[in-house]
């Protein structure tokens, strides 16, 4: 799927089956309506932090829940938006699992940026060091559960869109909703002019993060959130954009 894209050798393997329906938090406490338990899958070295991980995926869904009700999709929560979570103690155990997940040449380079992704409902990370290390703009408070509950807002916008990725709009808008599902990116965000808010509406290269942020929260101003979504999915998306005041 194009949204997977974002941002080993033979490592040993850890598998708790969990159920995918609602589990505790912790002994005796419920999880929330729309928060579930995910299988999760960790190379050895980062089996000790299993409920590190747990929490911060549940922390995600509630965030990403949160967002949803907010603007009237709270039912697209409902069910789990992934069936299992995997995370990596090495960017070449990421980068091979991104290949084999999404059909990606062995000869294709993937950029060191590239940190999270969910394909055939698999989220599939690095670790927080390495996503710290290797993703400059992303360093922020609660980093990671912000770049999990990013790629879970991709599942949701998908869901949003009825399935057809086609009507989730160009990259600009899609990644840009997802950054602003996550509430990432906002600290010193740059300032751009409005013809170099046009030519990110217009490029087809995958370009800043923080400046899709910038650009969707600027189309953003005075508009619902729903009708923003709905627009992006029509063939003329970019008149509408040049319409508005």
């Amino acid at each position: 799927m194009r949204y997977s894209f974002q941002l080993q050798v033979m490592a040993v393997f850890v598998l708790v089956f969990n159920s995918l329906l609602p589990l505790s938090v912790s002994a005796g406490e419920e999880l929330s309506p729309g928060i579930f338990d995910v299988p999760i899958v960790l190379t050895e070295p980062l089996e000790k932090r299993r409920e590190e991980f747990r929490k911060d995926f549940i922390e995600a869904q509630t965030r990403l829940r949160a967002f949803a009700s907010k603007h009237g999709w709270e039912g697209l929560t409902s069910e789990p938006l992934v069936r299992q979570i995997e995370i990596y103690d090495t960017k070449n155990g990421f980068d091979k699992r991104m290949r084999e997940l999404c059909s990606v040449d062995g000869g294709t380079a993937i950029p060191i940026t590239f940190s999270a992704g969910i394909e055939k409902d698999i989220f599939f990370a690095v670790s927080p060091e390495i996503y710290r290390a290797n993703y400059a703009d992303g360093r922020e408070h609660d980093a990671y559960i912000k770049l999990m509950t990013h790629e879970l807002a991709h599942r949701l916008h998908v869901r949003i869109c009825g399935g057809d990725e086609d009507k989730m709009g160009p990259m600009w808008f899609w990644e840009g909703f997802a950054v602003y599902a996550a509430d990432q990116l906002n600290e010193n965000p740059p300032e751009l002019s409005n013809t170099e808010i046009w030519s990110i509406v217009d490029a087809r290269e995958r370009g800043s993060y923080k400046k899709y942020n910038v650009v969707f929260r600027h189309f953003l101003k005075d508009t619902p959130l729903r009708d923003y979504v709905k627009r992006a999915g029509e063939p003329k998306f970019r008149d509408w954009l040049e319409r508005r005041p």
